[in-house]
């Protein structure tokens, strides 16, 4: 049994974890609030056994207490009208999905996430949602333009979780070579007073055909973004820097880093950076292993 005390701590870990760092919106902006997954009625039916594919064995009595609770009172992710741990269990038209969402109820609860919580980050991964609608048909892309699964990323940079994230999403690109594209999209925030001009410049080297390369070395040195700087990395980039300064100050250029902008505002985003997997937000940790899980949910894989 968990000390009470230690409970109590684990509700500042929670927080983190359920939102990942990230650069807000200034001042901040609540997030609307997101619908509740609908909960099977009456006691649980009383499953006290994992089914197969999912390891309860690293969970203390405690969680083990807690993993069933939620197990039997969650509704399946697949839309039976049954339990997340019948569905799971069923000998006939069992739900694959409900096993990924149990092993992930498992690694939750063993990070101390209460009952509300993980029913919380079971509907934002699992629950039917309405995919955000996002044109990425000027945005810069990488990865299988065949691919199944579609990565757009909105960032800042100015913003250290956006550098930080970089790595994962180069890590998942070398995972699904096939299965994965990448989109991205600028969305400077106000209080970062280089950041457009960063955008409008990685906006001009994308005209010029070398937006990634660019834009590796602006997070190289995302702290000392300035004009000099900039115009520096567009010659080590072996941009026409005469070119690129006409194209940073032009209107058109202007224009799509304000139209990013304004799509990430009308779809509700409050901060940077915010990655969408097929029109749904992506809301766990920001790391490999966790991005890897969710984008197996949407190949079906998991």
């Amino acid at each position: 049994m968990r000390r009470a005390s230690s409970l109590l701590l684990l509700v500042g870990v929670i927080g983190a974890l359920l939102t990942a760092a990230a650069c807000a919106k200034s001042p901040a902006e609540a997030h609307p609030a997101e619908a509740s997954a609908v909960k099977t009625t009456g006691a649980p039916s009383g499953e006290s056994t994992a089914p197969p594919g999912v390891d309860i064995s690293k969970l203390d009595d405690f969680g083990k207490k807690v993993f069933f609770r939620i197990g039997n009172s969650e509704p399946s992710v697949c839309g039976q009208a049954q339990s997340l741990l019948a569905s799971a269990k069923a000998t006939r038209n069992g739900c694959a999905r409900s096993v990924s969402a149990l092993r992930y109820v498992v690694r939750l609860v063993d990070q101390g996430f209460t009952d509300s919580e993980v029913s919380e980050a079971l509907a934002k991964r699992y629950r039917p949602v309405s995919p955000k609608q996002i044109d990425v048909s000027d945005a810069p892309m990488k990865g299988n333009p065949n691919a199944r699964v579609t990565l757009v990323e909105f960032a800042d940079y100015e913003c250290p979780h956006c550098k930080n994230f970089q790595p994962v999403l180069h890590q998942i690109l070398d995972e699904f070579p096939n299965d994965v594209k990448l989109y991205f999209k600028h969305y400077p925030l106000p209080q970062h007073t280089e950041a457009r001009l960063a955008a409008e410049a990685a906006v001009a080297a994308q005209k010029q055909g070398k937006f990634w390369s660019f834009q590796d070395k602006l997070w190289e040195h995302q702290d000392e973004l300035g004009p000099a700087e900039i115009e520096k990395v567009a010659k080590e980039s072996g941009l026409d820097v005469a070119k690129f300064r006409q194209d940073v100050a032009s209107s058109a250029v202007k224009a799509k880093v304000e139209k990013d902008h304004n799509q990430g505002s009308a779809i509700g985003l409050q901060a940077t950076p915010t990655l969408y997997i097929n029109g749904r937000e992506y809301t766990d940790a920001r790391n490999a292993e966790s991005l890897s899980e969710w984008i197996k949910d949407a190949l079906g894989t998991s």
